[in-house]
């Protein structure tokens, strides 16, 4: 069985790469919606402590991969 991960890729203020992942995403997610939930994410600073603040995007994607369970 298949499985996705949406990662949606940050720049914070000590220019590392921060990534939150969302298993399973809808399938028919938008690029404008991506977006939009990552520019809220940074208005708000709701990471801030933990991360460091989200200054930048850098990018979302979708990593598929292929899982067989086999049961024993």
């Amino acid at each position: 069985m298949g499985e996705q991960t949406l990662e949606l890729r940050f720049r914070n203020d000590l220019g590392r790469t921060i990534a939150i992942r969302v298993l399973n995403p809808r399938e028919d997610v938008t690029a404008e919606e991506i977006s939009g939930v990552m520019d809220v994410l940074m208005e708000n600073n709701v990471f801030a402590g933990a991360v460091q603040a989200l200054e930048a995007k850098i990018d979302a994607r979708i990593v598929s991969r292929a899982v067989e369970t086999i049961i024993v």
